[in-house]
């Protein structure tokens, strides 16, 4: 029926043959194909269907998925991941082995903190900080200084090195049985340096090093003036006994060696060094004042440190695996991966072989140098060289004075 349905438009449709074939054969792929005429269905109602069809086929079917190939990590011959961490070894915190004690008023409190930056990495120094604010060597009654030492030199616990810095509270009366001495007099400055030197001689007695550090200007005019006979005290009872005196007056004063709130720091930058009160530090002040005791302090350090240990010191492992892995590399011919870390390049010689100048000399076999021949000592350059005759002149060169022959 639909067939001679199409038949009968074609006909009445003027176009030539071929075209009516192609025609014919689009209309058939559009309604679904000869499936169409054979069912009973209308070419809409088939269409749907085959579209159903599809659907489900493609749901049942399992899905292929593109994945990219995973990257193929590189694996180093020996781990090279760190196997221990700042401050420690091999995983395990470092106990502290040597301990500073830092004593004295709030100015110690600022020494303290200068010195932990100071020490930072180095985790077996530990800085033990045991100042006492509003403390000095007059007030006795409120913080004994001389008991505190005397019972620390005693137990040694933990100490190893001892910085004291006080004063600042000192410039006040000091009683002297039932009357009081006024401050700075002859009799006080005496009772004074006799405390100076108590506090200092339990930890000589103990051989432990002892630094007395000096107070820095003031910008007071009145406790400036009293703190330049504070800092000749300390430093001649306190050297008397056998601490080392550290002078930092210049480091904190200007170039006329008046007090100063700024300066140049640790790093040479020119920063606030002194607080707001004219007294105390800032931290870079703190730092700065650290930067004197450093010095002695490490010696002390190393002095301190029994010579198996530096033999017994664990290699960098880190280090060690990279320079193991660039060397497996190079030998076997594969180029180390993107980003892999690599081992320095050896250092060059700044020069070559030292030869001595007054040695005998020697020939390549190790033999010394015998005289030249005969027939060598008679050529052009033993005549020139060795005996200073002149060279024998050639015709036309410029040594030639010969006058030409007319």
């Amino acid at each position: 029926m639909i067939a001679k349905a199409i038949a009968a438009a074609l006909k009445q449709i003027r176009i030539p043959g071929p075209c009516k074939i192609v025609a014919v054969a689009l209309f058939l792929y559009a309604t679904g194909g000869p499936a169409v005429f054979a069912g009973s269905q209308s070419p809409v109602d088939f269409f749907v269907q085959q579209q159903q069809q599809q659907s489900d086929q493609a749901a049942q079917k399992p899905k292929v998925v593109q994945s990219r190939p995973a990257h193929k990590s590189v694996r180093d011959f020996v781990p090279s991941e760190a196997t221990r961490a700042p401050g420690s070894i091999g995983g395990t915190p470092i106990e502290p082995t040597f301990f500073i004690n830092v004593l004295g008023d709030s100015l110690a409190v600022y020494a303290a903190d200068g010195l932990s930056q100071a020490f930072a990495d180095r985790p077996e120094i530990a800085v033990v900080g045991r100042a006492h604010e509003s403390s000095g060597l007059v007030r006795d009654d409120f913080y004994d200084w001389l008991k505190v030492g005397h019972d620390l030199a005693a137990a040694k616990d933990k100490l190893d090195f001892v910085v004291i810095i006080l004063g600042i509270n000192d410039v006040q009366a000091l009683k002297d049985g039932a009357g009081a001495l006024d401050p700075l007099s002859d009799k006080w400055r005496e009772l004074y340096g006799q405390r100076i030197e108590r506090l200092v001689a339990p930890f000589k007695l103990a051989h432990v090093p002892v630094i007395w550090v000096g107070l820095p200007p003031m910008r007071s005019e009145l406790f400036n003036a009293q703190v330049i006979k504070l800092n000749e005290l300390y430093k001649e009872r306190a050297e008397k006994t056998g601490a080392q005196y550290i002078d930092i007056w210049d480091a904190f004063a200007d170039e006329s060696g008046a007090y100063n709130a700024y300066g140049p720091d640790i790093n040479g930058q020119n920063a606030k060094l002194r607080a707001t009160d004219g007294i105390h530090f800032t931290k870079a002040g703190a730092r700065k004042l650290a930067q004197f005791l450093e010095t002695d302090i490490r010696r002390a350090v190393d002095a301190a440190r029994p010579q198996s240990d530096i033999a017994n010191l664990p290699p960098d492992i880190e280090q060690a695996a990279i320079d193991i892995n660039a060397q497996i590399r190079r030998e076997m011919g594969v180029a180390s991966p993107a980003g892999a870390p690599t081992s320095p390049e050896p250092e060059r010689p700044l020069a070559g072989p030292i030869l001595p100048l007054t040695a005998r000399p020697l020939s390549p076999g190790g033999v010394l140098i015998t005289r030249q021949s005969a027939a060598r000592e008679g050529g052009p350059l033993e005549r020139i060289l060795a005996q200073g005759a002149p060279i024998e002149p050639k015709l036309g060169r410029a040594d030639n004075f010969v006058w030409p022959r007319l």
